[in-house]
């Protein structure tokens, strides 16, 4: 009987997971800087759409999700929006963006002790450009699933950072901000 209740009491231990919440998102002055070249242009992203599987499951630990019970979409959409907002290009009557986020995953055990975020979104203009970015972000996470798991939830907000980096660096970005055709 005791032995019956070391075990079930381990499984229930073992089997418990929790929610890994990354910080709130923080703005890159890096990307402020270089959408200023933006300066007299008003835009925001309205919606993305998460149009791809996803599993926010991490090893047994449980699943990573964005903080404030947004959804992916939101998070990077409100990511977006603060680099706008403190680049001062930001309006609601402005540039509309939309489209969707055609792939996101993570590992928090790539090559043992190392991780990514790969996340690929569509972004359209209400003038119907569109463009296509992918980004790769890696970091360092842990050999044990605790503290890899929660390196991969820590790593969340530069992974945007780094995809918001690499979208408005894309070379016809400029396009996704020009009046309505």
């Amino acid at each position: 009987m005791i032995k019956f209740l070391i075990m079930t009491m381990t499984l229930l231990i073992l089997s418990a997971c929790s929610t890994m919440q990354p910080a709130r998102y923080s703005v890159s002055v890096d990307n402020i800087q270089s959408l200023k070249k933006y300066n007299g242009i008003k835009v925001r992203i309205s919606q993305l759409a998460l149009t791809s599987d996803f599993d926010p499951n991490c090893r047994l630990m449980g699943p990573i999700e964005p903080a404030d019970d947004m959804s992916f979409g939101l998070f990077i959409s409100k990511a977006f929006n603060d680099e706008f907002k403190m680049a001062g290009i930001y309006g609601k009557n402005g540039i509309d963006i939309h489209g969707e986020i055609t792939n996101i995953e993570f590992s928090s055990s790539a090559g043992l002790t190392s991780g990514y975020w790969d996340i690929s979104l569509r972004l359209e203009s209400s003038n119907s450009y569109s463009i296509l970015v992918r980004n790769k972000y890696n970091f360092p996470s842990g050999f044990d699933a605790m503290t890899a798991c929660n390196a991969t939830a820590d790593a969340l907000t530069s992974a945007i950072q780094d995809l918001i980096k690499t979208a408005i660096s894309h070379p016809k970005f400029g396009k996704l901000l020009k009046g309505i055709q």
